[in-house]
């Protein structure tokens, strides 16, 4: 649910822009490339960013550049972490903007709605579920894996109508926006909670997020 074919000004292309390319300079030095090298999961990684342009283009449109779709950036947050997940979906913008000829201006502000905030918000998430709830599996699966999506996927929805109110005051948002965004948020976290516990049993290793020794050894 990103802003892909309204174009920003300049100034706005600027400001949100030079954050986004910061944050993303910093996701690449800082993500691990030893886990990448683990067997399959560059594989996963890549599949997973062909994917998720491919979900965002199966869309319901609501307004011209305001489409309701899966976001898929929870589940990509939860398999690769925060750093290897913000590289992985700022690459499925780009993407998905050359492949659909989306603006380009717009690629700072798509980058910051369903990357930065969503995999920051994620790795928030995951961390206070470690530090306040019991180190359980049905903690992670059930705190991170739905309740977590929920919450990510309300995020990225919420904030990209709130910015996009902000960009294009005149442009008004259906009534309902909302309430069928955070209707079909609800439903993804059902499909994440069930694709993270299929992932935890036979493909641990696509689960970077999950470790063995927290949640368990010792059970």
């Amino acid at each position: 649910m990103g802003i892909f074919y309204s174009p920003l000004s300049p100034l706005w292309a600027i400001l949100l822009g030079a954050p986004a390319a910061l944050a993303l300079l910093h996701a690449i030095r800082s993500a691990s490339k030893v886990q990448l090298e683990q067997p399959t999961v560059f594989s996963a990684w890549c599949a997973s960013i062909i994917l998720l342009a491919l979900i965002w283009r199966m869309r319901v449109p609501v307004m011209p550049d305001l489409h309701l779709h899966l976001s898929g950036v929870a589940l990509f947050s939860l398999m690769f972490g925060r750093h290897l997940a913000l590289t992985g979906i700022s690459i499925a913008i780009a993407l998905y903007t050359f492949e659909y000829e989306g603006s380009w201006a717009n690629l700072g502000a798509n980058i910051l709605l369903l990357a930065i905030i969503p995999c920051w918000f994620s790795d928030l998430l995951l961390k206070k579920t470690q530090q306040y709830l019991p180190h359980h599996m049905f903690v992670y699966l059930f705190g991170n894996g739905f309740f977590g999506a929920l919450l990510v996927n309300a995020s990225v929805g919420i904030s990209t109508m709130l910015l996009r109110s902000l960009l294009f005051p005149d442009a008004k948002l259906p009534a309902d926006a909302i309430a069928y965004m955070l209707l079909l948020a609800w439903g993804e976290a059902f499909l994440v909670g069930f694709l993270v516990t299929i992932f935890a049993v036979y493909r641990p290793a696509w689960l970077l997020t999950f470790d063995d020794n927290v949640y368990l050894r010792g059970k």
